[in-house]
Formats: C-alpha cells, sequence, structure tokens
C-alpha cells in the first residue's frame, strides 16, 4: 500500500485526503471514498480498512470535512452535514479526474454519521456502484434526548448564525459527563483512536447538535439501484440497529449483517470480521460485476 497526501476543492475550500493505492497497479483500479464518523479524522478507523481493500485492488480515499483534522474551513469543529456530504461528492470528482482510477468502478463507504451520508450520496448521485455501512446513522430520536441539551443546542445554533463565537461540547466523555457521546464505549474507544491521529480534538460545536437532531439522511435510500450493504451493532445505543434496519428497508436487495455489542465496542469485538465483509462487498461490486 502507498499512500499520497492530495487535495479538493468543496465548498470554496481545500480539504485534505490520503489516497491508499494498491501496490504495483497494472491498470486503473476501482476506488471507494471514506469520510470520518462523528467529528473524526481520516487518520482514526480507516486504515485497517483501507490495507485490506488495497491489497484486494480497491484505491481508497479517505478525507477530512472542512473545519475538522487538516482540512481548511472555519467555524473549526462545527458539523455541517449538508457540506459533509458534498465533500463525498466532491471527492468522487476528485477520483474521475485521477490516473490510474477506474471511474466507472468507484463506491462509498461509511460508519456512523458517515454511513448516513454515504447512503445520502448513493440515493443522489448516480457514479455510486457500491455502498457499504457499518452502524450507520439514519435519523435521531429526538424524544430519547435530554430536552435541555436539545433546548441548548438550538440556542447556541441561533447565536452562531447571528454571528457570535460558537459554544463547545466534548465530542466523547465517560458515562454521566456532559459530551456529545458518553455511551456505548465512546471515550474508551476515541482515546484509542486519538493515538494515531494526532489533528484530532475531542470538542465539536454545541449547534452542531441541534444540525444531527435535523438530519435525515435516509430519506431517499429507495431510490438506491446499486447495490448497498450494512453492518449493525444489535446492542447499539448511539445508532439503534431497530431504526437503521427500518430505514434500509427500501432499498431493494439490501444486504445487512448483525453482529453483538455496542456502538464502539463492536469495533473492538468484530474489526477483522467486518473489515473482511467491507474488503469482500466491494470487490464483489467493483472488481467482479
Amino acid at each position: 500500500m502507498s499512500t499520497r497526501t492530495i487535495d479538493f476543492a468543496s465548498g470554496g475550500v481545500r480539504l485534505k485526503g490520503d489516497l491508499h493505492l494498491p501496490d504495483d497497479a497494472t491498470a486503473p483500479v476501482p476506488a471507494v471514498v471514506y469520510g470520518p464518523g462523528f467529528g473524526g479524522v481520516k487518520e482514526m478507523l480507516i486504515p485497517s480498512y483501507a490495507k485490506a481493500l488495497n491489497r484486494a485492488g480497491i484505491a481508497v480515499l479517505a478525507f477530512d470535512y472542512a473545519g475538522f483534522g487538516s482540512s481548511e474551513g472555519q467555524p473549526r469543529q462545527h458539523l455541517d452535514l449538508d457540506a459533509q456530504q458534498q465533500g463525498y461528492r466532491d471527492a468522487l470528482d476528485y477520483l474521475i479526474a485521477c490516473p490510474g482510477i477506474a471511474p466507472g468502478r468507484l463506491g462509498v463507504f461509511g460508519t456512523s454519521m458517515s454511513g448516513g451520508h454515504a447512503l445520502a450520496v448513493a440515493a443522489t448521485d448516480a457514479r455510486v456502484r457500491s455502498t457499504v455501512v457499518l452502524i450507520p446513522f439514519t435519523g435521531l430520536d429526538v424524544s430519547a434526548q435530554p430536552a435541555e441539551l436539545l433546548t441548548a443546542a438550538e440556542e447556541a445554533a441561533t447565536r452562531m448564525a447571528s454571528g457570535e463565537p460558537p459554544q463547545m461540547i466534548a465530542n466523547s466523555g465517560k458515562p454521566g459527563e456532559l459530551a456529545a457521546m458518553n455511551s456505548d464505549g465512546a471515550w474508551e474507544w476515541v482515546g484509542r483512536m486519538a493515538a494515531d491521529a494526532p489533528t484530532f480534538r475531542n470538542v465539536v460545536t454545541l449547534a452542531s447538535l441541534w444540525n444531527v437532531a435535523n438530519y435525515h439522511p435516509a430519506t431517499d435510500v429507495f431510490d438506491i439501484s446499486t447495490p448497498v450493504h450494512a453492518v449493525l451493532a444489535v446492542d447499539d445505543g448511539i445508532t439503534p440497529a431497530a431504526a437503521a434496519r427500518k430505514a434500509l428497508e427500501p432499498i431493494s436487495g439490501v444486504e445487512i449483517v448483525e453482529f453483538p455489542q455496542t456502538h464502539f465496542e463492536f469495533f473492538d469485538h468484530h474489526l477483522h470480521e467486518t473489515v473482511d465483509l467491507t474488503t469482500q462487498w466491494f470487490t464483489a461490486d467493483l472488481l467482479s460485476r
């Protein structure tokens, strides 16, 4: 595997990416776009999947969203979810123009929040030939969220829109702490992933939570006509498996595999299985068809 640092334009700023390429490719290769999960950066989680996909002959472009990691963009650490979706589309543009990439064999890959992005892009972009999502975010059950936190997030979004500096909240915290995520092993997992991600910051804008509460990426999934594969965590308290199954039902031929464990602990216990499944699915869809 060889890795090139690249950048591309999106929404008036430059996004930074890592293009992971198979060794010794003699013909144009398929490629997959990956954007990080909630508040993450491109060095977190994806390397394990990129290595396996590269060995199978598939390139991987992992990128940082605007305002995160190595990418440009203000305000920092703010989840503009429509802009993050657009980052996927602009990454596809980059790949189509990239020498050595087969433009008719492109896929999208996402985990958690970016799983929702991948579904939304697959539903609206005919260039996507295969989609793999792990524990995808398909919408928030606001009735299950602390009302005080949602109210604070809405007020923070209003203040940001009027030009005030953003208020921050921890991305992940220990159980009982005030944070965007404080369950399902979030604190421990994020800490381990951040060890190899020097640009990661464990904060997001409080207004980001209001954006998440109003984000519905699975609305148009019935328009997806290319293969979709999903892995769900049975005991997931952040992106519940039941909600994801219901959201994925309209997709013709969708393939769903479920594992025990919660949202983050699932990667600790089933990383190798999900790497193997992801590689098998993209290989079948992008190399074998």
